[in-house]
Protein backbone atom coordinates (compact mmCIF):
# COMPACT_ATOMS: atom_id res chain seq x y z
CA UNK A 1 0.00 0.00 0.00
CA UNK A 2 1.35 3.45 -0.93
CA UNK A 3 0.10 7.03 -1.25
CA UNK A 4 -1.28 6.34 -4.72
CA UNK A 5 -3.48 3.59 -3.30
CA UNK A 6 -4.79 6.01 -0.68
CA UNK A 7 -5.52 8.58 -3.37
CA UNK A 8 -7.38 6.01 -5.48
CA UNK A 9 -9.44 4.84 -2.52
CA UNK A 10 -10.38 8.34 -1.33
CA UNK A 11 -11.24 9.56 -4.84
CA UNK A 12 -13.46 6.54 -5.48
CA UNK A 13 -15.14 7.01 -2.10
CA UNK A 14 -15.91 10.61 -3.15
CA UNK A 15 -17.10 9.95 -6.73
CA UNK A 16 -18.75 6.54 -6.22
CA UNK A 17 -17.87 5.76 -9.84
CA UNK A 18 -14.93 3.75 -11.22
CA UNK A 19 -14.92 5.45 -14.62
CA UNK A 20 -14.92 9.00 -13.18
CA UNK A 21 -12.21 8.03 -10.70
CA UNK A 22 -10.02 6.59 -13.47
CA UNK A 23 -10.48 9.73 -15.56
CA UNK A 24 -9.79 12.03 -12.62
CA UNK A 25 -6.54 10.22 -11.76
CA UNK A 26 -5.48 9.59 -15.38
CA UNK A 27 -5.46 5.82 -14.89
CA UNK A 28 -6.68 2.99 -17.08
CA UNK A 29 -9.74 1.44 -15.46
CA UNK A 30 -8.23 -2.10 -15.37
CA UNK A 31 -5.20 -0.67 -13.55
CA UNK A 32 -7.45 1.08 -11.04
CA UNK A 33 -9.52 -2.07 -10.45
CA UNK A 34 -6.38 -4.17 -9.97
CA UNK A 35 -4.95 -1.78 -7.40
CA UNK A 36 -8.24 -1.77 -5.49
CA UNK A 37 -8.30 -5.57 -5.47
CA UNK A 38 -4.73 -5.63 -4.15
CA UNK A 39 -5.64 -3.09 -1.45
CA UNK A 40 -8.63 -5.14 -0.31
CA UNK A 41 -6.51 -8.30 -0.35
CA UNK A 42 -3.79 -6.63 1.71
CA UNK A 43 -6.32 -5.43 4.29
CA UNK A 44 -8.30 -8.66 4.22
CA UNK A 45 -11.65 -6.85 3.86
CA UNK A 46 -14.13 -5.77 1.19
CA UNK A 47 -14.05 -1.98 1.07
CA UNK A 48 -16.63 -1.31 -1.66
CA UNK A 49 -19.88 -2.85 -2.82
CA UNK A 50 -20.08 -2.82 -6.62
CA UNK A 51 -23.31 -2.51 -8.59
CA UNK A 52 -24.45 -1.23 -11.97
CA UNK A 53 -25.21 2.10 -10.28
CA UNK A 54 -21.65 2.55 -8.98
CA UNK A 55 -19.82 1.69 -5.77
CA UNK A 56 -20.59 2.35 -2.11
CA UNK A 57 -18.45 1.96 0.98
CA UNK A 58 -18.91 -1.06 3.21
CA UNK A 59 -18.57 -0.62 7.01
CA UNK A 60 -14.94 -1.70 6.60
CA UNK A 61 -14.59 0.91 3.86
CA UNK A 62 -16.01 3.62 6.13
CA UNK A 63 -13.47 2.74 8.80
CA UNK A 64 -10.67 2.71 6.21
CA UNK A 65 -11.70 6.13 4.90
CA UNK A 66 -11.34 7.73 8.33
CA UNK A 67 -7.87 6.24 8.76
CA UNK A 68 -6.76 7.08 5.22
CA UNK A 69 -7.92 10.69 5.54
CA UNK A 70 -5.80 11.11 8.66
CA UNK A 71 -2.84 9.31 7.07
CA UNK A 72 -2.97 11.47 3.95
CA UNK A 73 -3.10 14.65 6.01
CA UNK A 74 -0.19 13.43 8.16
CA UNK A 75 1.89 12.92 5.00
CA UNK A 76 1.02 16.43 3.77
CA UNK A 77 1.83 17.98 7.15
CA UNK A 78 5.18 16.18 7.24
CA UNK A 79 6.13 17.37 3.77
CA UNK A 80 5.12 20.94 4.63
CA UNK A 81 7.22 20.92 7.82
CA UNK A 82 10.24 19.55 5.97
CA UNK A 83 9.93 22.08 3.14
CA UNK A 84 9.43 24.89 5.64
CA UNK A 85 12.73 23.93 7.24
CA UNK A 86 14.41 24.28 3.83
CA UNK A 87 12.93 27.75 3.31
CA UNK A 88 10.89 26.67 0.26
CA UNK A 89 7.23 27.56 -0.16
CA UNK A 90 5.71 24.28 -1.33
CA UNK A 91 3.20 21.69 -0.16
CA UNK A 92 -0.48 21.58 -1.13
CA UNK A 93 -2.93 24.48 -1.08
CA UNK A 94 -6.63 23.56 -1.10
CA UNK A 95 -9.04 26.36 -2.02
CA UNK A 96 -12.84 26.19 -2.08
CA UNK A 97 -14.12 29.11 -4.12
CA UNK A 98 -17.48 30.42 -5.25
CA UNK A 99 -18.31 29.78 -8.90
CA UNK A 100 -18.46 33.51 -9.69
CA UNK A 101 -15.09 34.27 -8.07
CA UNK A 102 -13.44 31.29 -9.75
CA UNK A 103 -14.72 32.55 -13.12
CA UNK A 104 -13.99 36.28 -12.88
CA UNK A 105 -11.19 36.77 -10.34
CA UNK A 106 -9.32 33.61 -9.37
CA UNK A 107 -7.45 32.90 -12.66
CA UNK A 108 -5.49 36.15 -12.43
CA UNK A 109 -4.77 35.60 -8.73
CA UNK A 110 -3.45 32.09 -9.41
CA UNK A 111 -1.36 33.29 -12.35
CA UNK A 112 0.47 35.68 -10.03
CA UNK A 113 0.67 33.15 -7.19
CA UNK A 114 2.10 30.29 -9.28
CA UNK A 115 4.68 32.61 -10.85
CA UNK A 116 6.14 33.30 -7.42
CA UNK A 117 5.48 29.90 -5.81
CA UNK A 118 5.75 27.21 -8.53
CA UNK A 119 6.44 24.43 -6.02
CA UNK A 120 2.95 24.61 -4.49
CA UNK A 121 0.44 21.98 -5.60
CA UNK A 122 -3.01 23.52 -6.05
CA UNK A 123 -6.37 21.84 -5.47
CA UNK A 124 -9.31 24.07 -6.43
CA UNK A 125 -12.93 23.25 -5.60
CA UNK A 126 -15.46 25.50 -7.37
CA UNK A 127 -18.77 25.44 -5.50
CA UNK A 128 -21.72 27.57 -4.47
CA UNK A 129 -20.80 29.85 -1.56
CA UNK A 130 -22.81 27.91 1.02
CA UNK A 131 -20.95 24.73 0.06
CA UNK A 132 -17.60 26.54 0.37
CA UNK A 133 -18.46 27.50 3.95
CA UNK A 134 -19.63 23.95 4.70
CA UNK A 135 -16.35 22.55 3.40
CA UNK A 136 -14.39 24.95 5.60
CA UNK A 137 -16.40 23.77 8.59
CA UNK A 138 -15.42 20.17 7.82
CA UNK A 139 -11.76 21.17 7.59
CA UNK A 140 -11.10 20.07 4.01
CA UNK A 141 -9.79 23.27 2.31
CA UNK A 142 -7.18 25.63 3.73
CA UNK A 143 -9.04 28.66 2.34
CA UNK A 144 -12.55 29.46 1.13
CA UNK A 145 -13.56 32.44 -0.98
CA UNK A 146 -17.29 33.00 -0.75
CA UNK A 147 -19.82 35.66 -1.68
CA UNK A 148 -22.51 37.05 0.57
CA UNK A 149 -22.62 37.03 4.35
CA UNK A 150 -21.84 34.08 6.62
CA UNK A 151 -20.97 33.20 10.19
CA UNK A 152 -17.31 32.25 10.62
CA UNK A 153 -15.43 32.42 13.91
CA UNK A 154 -11.89 32.20 12.51
CA UNK A 155 -10.02 34.43 10.05
CA UNK A 156 -12.41 36.40 7.82
CA UNK A 157 -11.15 38.99 5.35
CA UNK A 158 -13.40 41.29 3.29
CA UNK A 159 -11.93 41.34 -0.22
CA UNK A 160 -14.51 43.42 -2.04
CA UNK A 161 -17.93 45.00 -1.72
CA UNK A 162 -19.23 45.63 -5.23
CA UNK A 163 -22.33 47.27 -6.64
CA UNK A 164 -25.30 45.27 -7.88
CA UNK A 165 -26.42 46.70 -11.21
CA UNK A 166 -29.35 46.77 -13.58
CA UNK A 167 -28.02 45.94 -17.04
CA UNK A 168 -29.54 46.24 -20.50
CA UNK A 169 -28.47 46.40 -24.12
CA UNK A 170 -27.91 49.89 -25.54
CA UNK A 171 -30.62 49.26 -28.13
CA UNK A 172 -33.11 49.00 -25.25
CA UNK A 173 -31.95 52.18 -23.51
CA UNK A 174 -35.19 54.09 -24.00
CA UNK A 175 -37.61 51.18 -23.64
CA UNK A 176 -39.52 51.02 -20.32
CA UNK A 177 -38.49 47.99 -18.25
CA UNK A 178 -42.11 46.84 -18.11
CA UNK A 179 -41.98 46.26 -21.86
CA UNK A 180 -38.80 44.18 -21.74
CA UNK A 181 -38.21 40.62 -20.71
CA UNK A 182 -36.66 40.18 -17.25
CA UNK A 183 -33.74 37.74 -17.29
CA UNK A 184 -33.33 36.05 -13.93
CA UNK A 185 -30.96 33.43 -12.58
CA UNK A 186 -31.05 31.34 -9.44
CA UNK A 187 -28.80 32.83 -6.78
CA UNK A 188 -28.42 32.18 -3.08
CA UNK A 189 -31.42 33.12 -0.90
CA UNK A 190 -29.78 36.33 0.38
CA UNK A 191 -29.19 37.66 -3.15
CA UNK A 192 -32.63 36.55 -4.38
CA UNK A 193 -34.27 38.31 -1.44
CA UNK A 194 -32.36 41.50 -2.18
CA UNK A 195 -33.48 41.48 -5.83
CA UNK A 196 -37.09 40.75 -4.84
CA UNK A 197 -37.09 43.68 -2.40
CA UNK A 198 -35.77 46.07 -5.06
CA UNK A 199 -38.38 44.93 -7.58
CA UNK A 200 -41.16 45.32 -5.03
CA UNK A 201 -40.02 48.79 -3.87
CA UNK A 202 -39.88 49.98 -7.48
CA UNK A 203 -43.24 48.38 -8.29
CA UNK A 204 -41.81 46.23 -11.05
CA UNK A 205 -43.68 43.03 -11.79
CA UNK A 206 -42.15 41.59 -14.99
CA UNK A 207 -44.77 39.97 -17.19
CA UNK A 208 -42.17 38.03 -19.15
CA UNK A 209 -39.32 36.26 -17.37
CA UNK A 210 -36.48 34.19 -18.81
CA UNK A 211 -34.77 31.99 -16.19
CA UNK A 212 -31.19 30.95 -16.91
CA UNK A 213 -28.39 29.19 -15.08
CA UNK A 214 -25.10 30.93 -14.54
CA UNK A 215 -24.06 34.57 -14.36
CA UNK A 216 -22.17 34.57 -17.67
CA UNK A 217 -25.24 33.18 -19.46
CA UNK A 218 -27.38 35.89 -17.92
CA UNK A 219 -25.06 38.64 -19.17
CA UNK A 220 -24.81 37.05 -22.62
CA UNK A 221 -28.62 37.07 -22.94
CA UNK A 222 -28.72 40.78 -22.09
CA UNK A 223 -25.92 41.56 -24.57
CA UNK A 224 -27.98 39.80 -27.24
CA UNK A 225 -30.85 42.20 -26.55
CA UNK A 226 -33.19 39.64 -24.99
CA UNK A 227 -34.08 41.81 -22.01
CA UNK A 228 -32.68 43.25 -18.78
CA UNK A 229 -31.28 41.78 -15.60
CA UNK A 230 -29.90 42.48 -12.13
CA UNK A 231 -26.32 41.25 -11.64
CA UNK A 232 -23.29 41.95 -9.42
CA UNK A 233 -20.54 44.10 -10.86
CA UNK A 234 -17.98 41.27 -10.79
CA UNK A 235 -19.21 39.98 -14.17
CA UNK A 236 -19.26 43.30 -16.05
CA UNK A 237 -15.61 43.87 -17.00
CA UNK A 238 -16.32 43.18 -20.67
CA UNK A 239 -19.97 44.20 -20.78
CA UNK A 240 -20.50 46.98 -23.34
CA UNK A 241 -24.14 47.74 -22.55
CA UNK A 242 -25.73 49.98 -19.93
CA UNK A 243 -25.06 49.19 -16.26
CA UNK A 244 -26.73 51.24 -13.50
CA UNK A 245 -25.86 50.68 -9.79
CA UNK A 246 -29.05 50.05 -7.84
CA UNK A 247 -30.37 51.55 -4.58
CA UNK A 248 -33.20 50.61 -2.29
CA UNK A 249 -35.99 53.12 -1.65
CA UNK A 250 -34.21 54.40 1.49
CA UNK A 251 -31.06 55.19 -0.50
CA UNK A 252 -29.05 52.14 0.63
CA UNK A 253 -27.01 50.72 -2.25
CA UNK A 254 -27.42 47.11 -3.32
CA UNK A 255 -24.03 45.46 -2.83
CA UNK A 256 -22.45 42.04 -2.93
CA UNK A 257 -19.56 41.16 -0.61
CA UNK A 258 -16.70 38.72 -1.20
CA UNK A 259 -14.84 37.20 1.77
CA UNK A 260 -11.74 35.07 2.20
CA UNK A 261 -12.07 32.59 5.08
CA UNK A 262 -9.15 30.83 6.75
CA UNK A 263 -8.19 29.11 9.98
CA UNK A 264 -5.61 31.07 11.97
CA UNK A 265 -3.51 28.02 12.75
CA UNK A 266 -3.27 27.02 9.08
CA UNK A 267 -2.37 30.59 8.12
CA UNK A 268 1.03 29.76 9.63
CA UNK A 269 1.66 27.43 6.68
CA UNK A 270 3.87 29.26 4.14
CA UNK A 271 1.72 28.35 1.11
CA UNK A 272 -1.45 29.55 2.83
CA UNK A 273 0.16 32.74 4.08
CA UNK A 274 1.59 33.44 0.62
CA UNK A 275 -1.84 33.06 -1.01
CA UNK A 276 -3.50 35.43 1.45
CA UNK A 277 -0.73 37.98 0.80
CA UNK A 278 -1.14 37.61 -2.98
CA UNK A 279 -4.89 38.24 -2.79
CA UNK A 280 -4.39 41.24 -0.51
CA UNK A 281 -1.83 42.76 -2.87
CA UNK A 282 -4.21 42.42 -5.82
CA UNK A 283 -7.10 43.96 -3.86
CA UNK A 284 -4.83 46.64 -2.36
CA UNK A 285 -5.86 45.84 1.21
CA UNK A 286 -3.71 45.18 4.30
CA UNK A 287 -2.72 41.56 4.83
CA UNK A 288 -3.71 40.02 8.20
CA UNK A 289 -0.68 37.69 8.08
CA UNK A 290 3.07 38.48 8.01
CA UNK A 291 5.04 38.10 4.80
CA UNK A 292 6.55 34.72 3.92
Amino acid sequence: MDEKDLQIFLTLAETGNLTRTAEKLYLAQPTLSKRLQNLESELGATLFLRSKHGVTLTPAGEAARETFLHTTKDFEDLRERLQKGRGIVSGTLRIATSIDYSTYRLPEVLAQYTTHYPEVKLQIYSEHSRECVRQMQTGRPHIAIMRGECEWDEGKLLLERESVCLIRNKTNADTPLEELRYIDRDANPEHQSMKARWLMEHKLEPSSILNVEGLSTCVAMVKAGLGWSIVPEICLSYFDGIAEPLFFADGTPLTRSTYLLYRRREAELPQVRAFIQTVCERENIPSPVPRV
